[in-house]
């Protein structure tokens, strides 16, 4: 008889968000699709904040993952252009992301409120302390407000999420990182410091990441 881990669980939420939206995700429906008591589901998790918010954070850690890849492959990756297009992108390219930030961005939001005080959350958006960071290590312009920026990328991604189709994202992207580019981007041809910021931040998501 298979044993009930927590990443099996997280398994089964993900498919049931994939399939048919946060709304739709609950501990009887968790039960079913993994064919397991509910008993053994409640002891692995208190309550479905608690699941969800882990969700949450093994799904920050994929896409870190996934846009340091892309950071990695381009010599000009540490600028905050490029980090924020291939964040971007990212949330497009991977399943849960996409249906938990843009198939459903109001249950979203209302679970995420309802996580708030009772688990720990990943961080979901621009750090108000990265752009800085990325400021200090020469990344960024030094008459770029790195706090306002930051506020009109998370207003963007928000805006980009309910407004723009699967078709638009890879213009919508390359306009945005045109946008940021000349406003934020440093003239510098080495942009190794950004790069290694980015990969301590996404170090910091993956150890905050469940295992088991």
């Amino acid at each position: 008889m298979p044993t009930t881990t927590q990443q099996s669980v997280l398994d089964a939420a993900a498919a049931i968000v994939i399939g048919d939206g946060l709304d739709a995700l609950n501990f009887p429906r968790l039960a079913q699709h993994i064919d397991r008591p509910a008993t053994e589901i409640d002891a692995l998790f208190p309550a479905i904040e608690t699941l969800v918010a882990r969700l949450l954070t093994r799904e920050a850690e994929r896409l870190a993952r996934v846009i340091g890849d892309h950071i990695d492959r381009d010599p000009l990756g540490g600028l905050p252009s490029r980090i924020f297009r291939y964040s971007l992108v990212a949330v497009y390219e991977q399943p849960v992301a996409r249906a938990l930030y843009l198939d459903a961005p109001s249950s979203l939001a209302r679970m995420v409120h309802l996580v708030d005080g009772l688990a720990e959350l990943p961080v979901l958006s621009v750090h108000a302390d990265f752009l800085p960071a990325l400021q200090r290590a020469g990344m960024m312009r030094d008459d770029a407000d790195p706090r306002s920026i930051a506020a009109l990328l998370d207003a963007v991604g928000a805006g980009v999420a309910v407004a723009a189709t699967r078709q638009q994202i890879d213009e919508v992207a390359a306009g945005l990182a045109t946008l940021l580019e000349r406003a934020a981007d440093a003239d510098v041809e080495d942009t190794t410091p950004g790069k290694l910021l980015f990969a301590q931040y996404a170090a910091i998501v993956a150890a905050e990441s469940p295992r088991g």
